[in-house]
């Protein structure tokens, strides 16, 4: 035979391959889908907390929370269906999960400071019926307690001098500052109309005139002297507009205005 002839063709071996490890693995999409499940509970738990409010709610919310992720970081380590997976994933840590922490507590609208109250009860049983009028009034916000003094019952016309009844009245209130001592400013406001006195330049004279001579009287009376001062705002700041002389009447006016916040002196209160 010749060479050709005598060489005989080899057939590969066709080795049918296993399914199993086709097997194995084919299930492994139940495990990410229950971790996706486990996420998915633990994110409307989460939305269910917005709606709790009580500390009980709260306290059950925490309990239900560390459950829900306990599970979850359980999960994180698949469970190996078949052959062990190479590099299998290392635990996670726990993250300790807090409760949402409560509001930040606000102070009530209606809650008074002792100031407030001490002057409203010296206005209604000592000075009721200038108060009926509207000659004083006492008014309170967030940070001041305001005391409002028509300036037709601490001066006369045109003057900056104090009456015997507004001296009456601001040693009662020089009493409260001292046993509340508190930052006060006193605002001295004039109307539209030029002053007409030959001792006066301007409304600007006049209003800084009027607040100095309240705020004199109350350090004479005891108020320390490093808590208070006055500023003069000549008819720049009216109440109402200047149209006609009752308008006119209620923008002719003293303010104390009484600083709820503590401090050691007005000159740090205002520029440190």
């Amino acid at each position: 035979m010749s060479e050709k002839s005598s060489r005989v063709p080899k057939r590969r071996r066709v080795v049918a391959k296993s399914s199993t490890k086709v097997t194995q693995g084919r299930d492994r999409w139940i495990l990410s889908y229950a971790d996706f499940i486990t996420l998915l509970f633990a994110f409307f738990v989460a939305l269910y907390s917005l709606s709790l409010k009580n500390s009980d709610d709260e306290a059950r919310l925490k309990e239900t929370l560390q459950g829900v992720f306990d599970a979850v970081q359980k999960s994180i380590k698949p469970i190996n269906i078949g052959e062990p997976i190479v590099g299998e994933p290392k635990d996670s840590e726990m993250v300790e999960v807090k409760p949402i922490p409560a509001a930040v507590p606000t102070i009530e609208e209606n809650t008074s400071s002792a100031v407030y109250s001490l002057l409203s009860q010296v206005v209604e049983n000592q000075f009721s019926g200038l108060h009926a009028t509207g000659q004083i009034s006492v008014t309170e916000s967030a940070d001041w307690v305001s005391l409002e003094l028509k300036s037709g019952l601490l001066f006369g016309q045109g003057e900056y001098e104090l009456t015997n009844e507004a001296v009456a009245l601001l040693i009662l209130v020089a009493d409260i500052l001292k046993a509340y001592p508190s930052v006060v400013l006193v605002e001295g406001n004039t109307d539209d109309l030029p002053v007409n006195s030959r001792r006066l330049v301007s409304n600007w004279h006049l209003s800084s005139l009027r607040s100095s001579s309240v705020v004199d009287e109350l350090v004479y009376r005891g108020v320390n002297p490093t808590m208070i001062a006055p500023i003069g705002f000549s008819s720049e700041h009216p109440k109402v507009r200047n149209t006609n002389d009752y308008a006119r009447q209620q923008n002719r006016r003293v303010i104390l205005r009484i600083s709820k916040r503590n401090a050691d002196n007005l000159h740090d209160y205002l520029f440190q």
